[in-house]
């Protein structure tokens, strides 16, 4: 936790940072630095929070997927939602947002791309080609 949050566990307020860890954690998931994947998701993170301005809810979606290397259409329609509702946002294109509010959008979004990424391609058999044509 240190050579991610930059504090002092020992510090006064210790048990106060280990309960808010200990809740980010349960809600969205590895967030120790060693879980598979958690270096894209933290730099996804670390990219639209120190970019400190303002976004609309569709603006901010193509922007996501351009630094997740996905496609939109790809992105079953509710999931978006999904995303939002785990970082405590309600999603609305023609909302506006604060990037540092969207970072956790972002991380929360990461490991949905991570996933996607590690799923095997599904082959058309031969039978749904010829149908195809």
């Amino acid at each position: 936790m240190k050579q991610h949050f930059n504090f002092n566990v020992l510090g006064s307020d210790a048990s106060k940072i280990v309960e808010t860890f200990a809740s980010f954690k349960r809600r969205y998931g590895s967030f120790t630095g060693r879980g598979e994947g958690f270096s894209e998701r933290w730099q996804a993170f670390r990219h639209f929070y120190e970019i400190d301005t303002l976004f609309y809810g569709g603006e901010f979606l193509k922007l996501l997927a351009e630094h997740l290397k996905i496609n939109l259409d790809d992105v079953p329609r509710s999931t978006p939602y999904y995303w939002f509702e785990r970082a405590e946002l309600s999603f609305s294109a023609e909302n506006i947002y604060h990037s540092k509010d969207l970072a956790l959008v972002a991380f929360v979004a990461a490991k949905w791309a991570i996933n996607k990424r590690s799923q095997p391609m599904k082959s058309a058999t031969i039978s749904v080609l010829a149908i195809a044509k």
